[in-house]
C-alpha cells in the first residue's frame, strides 16, 4: 500500500516537472513576496525566482500559502515543487528538505520606536511635562507675588518707580534676577531686606526642584531608548512571530516574548507601547524601517544568530542543480547585486 502511494506522489512530483509548470509555493512577506493591489507578485524573492526561472528554461505558477510552516509543509508532501520567500536554512529542515545554495544572507535584528521625532518643537513638547510646566507656572507666580511685595515695601525709596505698573516690573524684575543670583540691587527698607533673604534662600530650593524635575525627565526619555542590543533584552518586552527562526532563537535564550501571527502584528504592538522592541529577520525589519516606518522606528544592535535563506525543494530534487547554476550566474554577472540594491538601498 505504502509502495503503492508512494509511487503515485512520485509520478505526479514528476508529472509537474515534466508536463505541467512547476508549483511554486509563497508566502507574502515584505520585502521578498508582496502581493499587489491587482493579485500580482512583486519582491525580492519574486524577482530573483523570475530570474532563475527565465535561465534555466522553468515554466511555474505561485501557490499563494499564509505562513512558512505550510511553504514547507506542502513542499515537503509534494503538493508543491519550490518553496520560495524568506525561508531560512536550518539543520531541521535540511532534515526533510533540500535547499539551493544560500539566496540571501541575512541574521536577527532589534526594532524599536522612536518616541518623538527630532524637530525641534517635538522635542519641545516631549520636554515639557505637565508636572514640570506646573512647576515652571508656580515659579511665575511667586515671582509675581514677591514683585508686588517688593514694590509694597520699596515705592517710598526715591530710587525705586512709585507707579504701580513701572514699580511692580521692576520688584518683578528683581525677583527673578535674584532668583538667578544676578541681582545687582537690594532693597533699602530693613522689612524688604529681610524677605530679600528669605526669597533667595527660597529661590535656591525652587531652583533645586526645577533642576530635580529636568533631570527626572531626562532619565525618562534615556530609559525609552535603553535598548541598544541584545544583552538589554532581558526584562523588555519583546514581540515576534511565532513559527520563526526569531521565535526559536528567543526560546533558547529563554526572553520571554509576545507571539504573534504575522510581522505586521508586531509593528502595531510596538506602535502602540505595547512591546519595547520588535525581533525579527534583519532584512524585513530594515525594508519597514525605511519605508512605513520612516521616521517612527529604528534598527539598534548588530546583526545576530546569522542566518542563510534558501529555495526549499523537495528532497531529491532534480531541479537543485539548474537553480545553484543561475544563482553562481547571477552573482557573477552582477544581477543579483542589482536587485539587492533595488529593494535594500545598499549593497
Amino acid at each position: 500500500m505504502w509502495v503503492g502511494l508512494w509511487a503515485l506522489l512520485a509520478a505526479g512530483s514528476l508529472q509537474a516537472q515534466d508536463d505541467a509548470p512547476l508549483r511554486v509555493a509563497i508566502k507574502p512577506l515584505t520585502p521578498f513576496v508582496n502581493v499587489e493591489v491587482d493579485n500580482t507578485y512583486s519582491g525580492f524573492s519574486i524577482d530573483l525566482w523570475d530570474e532563475i526561472a527565465r535561465r534555466a528554461g522553468l515554466d511555474y505558477t505561485y501557490v499563494p500559502l499564509e505562513t512558512v510552516a505550510e511553504v514547507l509543509d506542502a513542499v515537503a508532501g509534494g503538493e508543491a515543487d519550490v518553496g520560495l520567500a524568506g525561508i531560512s536554512i536550518t539543520r531541521e529542515r535540511e532534515e526533510v528538505l533540500d535547499f539551493s545554495q544560500p539566496m540571501f544572507n541575512s541574521g536577527l535584528r532589534i526594532m524599536t520606536a522612536l518616541r518623538g521625532g527630532s524637530s525641534p518643537l517635538t522635542l519641545l513638547a516631549s520636554f515639557f511635562t505637565p508636572q514640570l510646566l506646573l512647576i515652571v507656572g508656580v515659579l511665575l507666580a511667586v515671582i509675581v507675588a514677591v514683585g508686588h511685595l517688593i514694590w509694597l515695601f520699596e515705592r517710598h525709596n526715591p530710587e525705586f518707580p512709585d507707579a504701580y505698573l513701572p514699580g511692580v516690573g521692576e520688584g518683578i524684575w528683581w525677583a527673578a534676577s535674584a532668583l538667578v543670583g544676578s541681582s545687582d540691587k537690594m532693597p533699602r527698607s530693613p522689612i524688604a531686606r529681610a524677605g530679600a533673604i528669605a526669597w533667595v534662600l527660597s529661590g535656591i530650593i525652587l531652583v533645586s526642584v526645577f533642576t530635580a524635575n529636568v533631570t527626572t525627565q531626562n532619565t525618562i526619555q534615556q530609559l525609552e531608548s535603553s535598548i541598544r542590543g541584545l544583552d538589554d533584552l532581558p526584562g523588555k518586552r519583546i514581540a515576534t512571530v511565532e513559527g520563526t527562526t526569531a521565535a526559536a532563537f528567543l526560546r533558547e535564550e529563554r526572553l520571554i516574548f509576545a507571539p504573534v501571527a504575522s510581522i505586521e502584528d508586531a509593528y502595531r504592538l510596538l506602535a502602540n507601547n505595547t512591546v519595547d522592541a520588535v525581533v525579527y529577520d534583519a532584512p524585513v525589519l530594515q525594508y519597514y524601517a525605511l519605508t512605513e516606518g520612516r521616521g517612527r522606528v529604528t534598527l539598534t544592535g548588530a546583526l545576530f544568530a546569522r542566518q542563510d535563506y534558501g529555495i526549499a525543494l523537495q528532497a531529491g530534487s532534480p531541479l537543485r542543480e539548474s537553480i545553484d547554476r543561475a544563482l553562481l550566474e547571477m552573482h557573477e554577472d552582477g544581477t543579483y547585486d542589482d536587485l539587492y540594491q533595488r529593494w535594500f538601498g545598499s549593497e
